[in-house]
Parts: C-alpha cells; sequence; structure tokens
C-alpha cells in the first residue's frame, strides 16, 4: 500500500506530459489532446474534464480538502469557519479538554476527520488498501467477485493476506485482524500477527523554530524525533506554511543528532493536509513545521480537521513533534489541541533569553546544557500542561507529553 499510494501522491497536481509515441503513459489518460495525470490533477481528477472547486485538491482522483467554505478568514482568526462536513470552527474557542490532560475530547466530543490510514471521499472515510468500492483511490470499485489488496484490485487475497469481511486484511499488522480474522487487539497495535502490549506515545511541543539554532538546542529537535523506536525512524512532515529557512534548520537539527547517535531517519512530505491520516499508517513520527505564516483560521482548521487520526496514532505509540516560533498568528500549537492532549492560552516571544533545562532527565533533554540561549524565533507557552523540559523561569518553552494507551 504506502508504494503505491506514496507513488499516486508524488505525482505532482496538474502534472502534464506529451503524448508519448501514439497513446499516453499507462498512468497518465488522454485528455484534450494532453495526457494528463487522473489521480492528481485538479482540472481532470477522477475523470477528463472533473474540476475542483478552487480550495480543493485532487487526491487519488477524488476532490477532497479542509478548506473552509465561508472564506479565510482573518490573520487573527477571529472569524468562525464551515468545514467540509459542515461543522463548524470556531476560531476563538478552540476545542480543548477539561483540562486535566484526560482523553482527547472530554468537553468537545470525539476528535474529528478521518483515522489513520483512512482516506477521505466525499463525505465518508475509507480505507484504500481494501475497500473493494475504493480500492487505491476515491471511487475506484473493482470488478464483480473481485477484492481490493493493497490497494490494488485482483481475483482473491494472496498470502500474507486473508479475506476477512470480504476485504483482503494484512494480518500481520492489522489491529481488527490481528493474526487471524476478527482477532481485535486491545492496544490497538498488531506486530508480526501478534498483539503488542501498550505503546506509550508522544506528543512534543518545542518553542524553536529553528530559522536559527545552535548544536545545544539543535539536540532537542532530533531527540524528540527519536524517542521513535524504530531504526530508521519513518518521519512524515508537513511543511504547509512553514518558512524555507525553518524547514531547512529543523532538519539540520534531525541530521544532527541522528550522526550523534547512530540513527537514521526516512523523510517523506505530506504536500496537503488532507493526506496526512492516509500517510500516518506508514509513519513513526510526525513532523509539524512552525506554520510562521499560516493564519490562525486555517492552523484551527488542521487541528479539527486531524483530530481523530492525530489522537490514534499518539495512542498507538506514534511521536508528533510540533515546533513553533514568534509570528503573526498565535501559534503552531493550535494544530495540536484537537487532540485534547495539549492546551495552550496564548505564547510570549522569549527570543535570544537564556533558557532552563528543567527536565534534565527527560529523555527529550538528553545532551542539552542545562542553560543555553534561545535563538531567534523561540517563544514560551502559556500553558499547565504536559511534562516542562525547557523553560525561561515564567513558564515552558519546550513540553514533553506522554500518552498512555
Amino acid at each position: 500500500m504506502r508504494v503505491i499510494l506514496l507513488g499516486l501522491i508524488a505525482l505532482a497536481a496538474g502534472c502534464q506530459s506529451p503524448v508519448v509515441g501514439a497513446a499516453c503513459r499507462s498512468d497518465l489518460a488522454l485528455c484534450d489532446g494532453v495526457c494528463v495525470d487522473l489521480e492528481n490533477d485538479p482540472a481532470h481528477c477522477g475523470a477528463c474534464g472533473a474540476q475542483c472547486a478552487s480550495e480543493q485538491s485532487c487526491v487519488l482522483g477524488a476532490c477532497v480538502g479542509l478548506a473552509l467554505d465561508g472564506g479565510d478568514g482573518d490573520a487573527d482568526g477571529g472569524d468562525a469557519g464551515v468545514l467540509g462536513d459542515g461543522s463548524y470552527a470556531d476560531a476563538d474557542v478552540p476545542p480543548r479538554d477539561g483540562g486535566d490532560g484526560g482523553d482527547a475530547g472530554d468537553a468537545g466530543g470525539p476528535p474529528e476527520g478521518c483515522d489513520v490510514g483512512e482516506l477521505e471521499c466525499g463525505e465518508t472515510c475509507v480505507r484504500p488498501d481494501s475497500d473493494p468500492m475504493n480500492c487505491g483511490g476515491c471511487g475506484i470499485a473493482c470488478a464483480a467477485g473481485d477484492v481490493c489488496a493493497a490497494g490494488e484490485c485482483t481475483d482473491a487475497c494472496r498470502l500474507p493476506r486473508m479475506t476477512c469481511d470480504d476485504r483482503c486484511i494484512d494480518t500481520r499488522s492489522d489491529p481488527d485482524h490481528c493474526g487471524g480474522c476478527g482477532v481485535s487487539c486491545p492496544s490497538g497495535v498488531c506486530v508480526g500477527g501478534a498483539c503488542s502490549g501498550p505503546l506509550a506515545g508522544h506528543l512534543v511541543v518545542v518553542g524553536h523554530d529553528y530559522r536559527e539554532s545552535r548544536d545545544g538546542m539543535n539536540r532537542i529537535a532530533g531527540n524528540a524525533v527519536f524517542l521513535a523506536r524504530q531504526n530508521p525512524a519513518r518521519v512524515l512532515v508537513y511543511e504547509g506554511d512553514a518558512r524555507p529557512e525553518a524547514v531547512a534548520g529543523t532538519d539540520a537539527a534531525i541530521d544532527q543528532v541522528a550522526a550523534a547517535y547512530g540513527r537514521s531517519w526516512v523523510r517523506s512530505a505530506a504536500p496537503r493536509p488532507e493526506e496526512i491520516p492516509l500517510l500516518l499508517a506508514d509513519a513513526d513520527v510526525l513532523v509539524i513545521y512552525a506554520q510562521t505564516d499560516a493564519a490562525d483560521a486555517e492552523l484551527q482548521r488542521l487541528s479539527q480537521g486531524l483530530g481523530r487520526s492525530m489522537t490514534t496514532f499518539l495512542q498507538t505509540g506514534g511521536v508528533i513533534v510540533v515546533f513553533d516560533g514568534a509570528g503573526s498568528n498565535a501559534g503552531t500549537y493550535q494544530v495540536v489541541t484537537g487532540t485534547g492532549f495539549f492546551w495552550a492560552e496564548s505564547r510570549v516571544d522569549v527570543s535570544r533569553r537564556v533558557l532552563d533545562v528543567t527536565a534534565p532527565g527527560d529523555a527529550v533533554a538528553l545532551g542539552v546544557p542545562l542553560r543555553y540561549r534561545g535563538e531567534v524565533s523561540s517563544v514560551r507557552f502559556h500553558t499547565e500542561e504536559g511534562t516542562m523540559v525547557v523553560g525561561d523561569g515564567a513558564g515552558p518553552v519546550v513540553i514533553h507529553r506522554t500518552v498512555l494507551p
């Protein structure tokens, strides 16, 4: 599934190519004399001439998106927006839990959006790896009698996949059919056909955007990513409205720590946020770079649309690292408030201030000097959530929360 889906997503939206010989390549279709990619072209999404709305993207042959129907919202997030599913994202009242760090959605219902491994098709979340009506993408139906295996229609399941509930299921990793049909894992984690014990997830919110950094500060970024046990760590990144220098600086910090520990990481990018739930199925870590240039309405829309998948990801041992920094919006941290595992009232610019490691025994602080200067741009969070790892004497700059299943 990973190879098929990533291969489809990697094709640039709107990609066109000249006809090769007398016909298009096998992965393209001929529309008005031009070879186009029906999987990702918003002007020909799923079929020639099927055009997506301006605020939508074409993903696996379907127009999808987390875009607001009621406008982009102002920069300070003062307007509420209507999401594609008819629900509302109130920019002044982001979702949160009861304040005690309990389960997500204690006060506002369960998290929203598609779950890990799912793709939004219209108003429905589907599993394109096994759904015979949406096999490999939205609306791709298998022929009568065929099944969907790893995103491809086939006449029968083949080992190690088995037919469970009329679908081809990989019983080596499916938590609802672990080792056999109907064998459900209480932990939600199936490894090698056996239910795994509960795995703790990790949510790390870092008040540095890494446009500027030093070796000591770099340790925080790398330590957070390498909370993942796997080697190499499969890291899904979301750039969005991050500045290029922040992306480059963050990646360099991770590389520095990887070299120091003899670890490695495999980086894959989600160009559009609606792809994140699907791609999390093949990730150990989700990195969200500091969204310096994003409007608050956009950040809260992401929080709501990704709430369910990020919650599941954390509760099944995943690692989410959010980087933040000074900017015109209220803070990138807003993206994870939809999980119910983090909340902050505001952030404060603490650039160039000397910071203290307050939890030197925390894994995120490994190798970090007990005192270091927070470079441009660094922020402190007004919050009581999570475990403070680094602070400026008035509040936390780096928070690490362990999430139990």
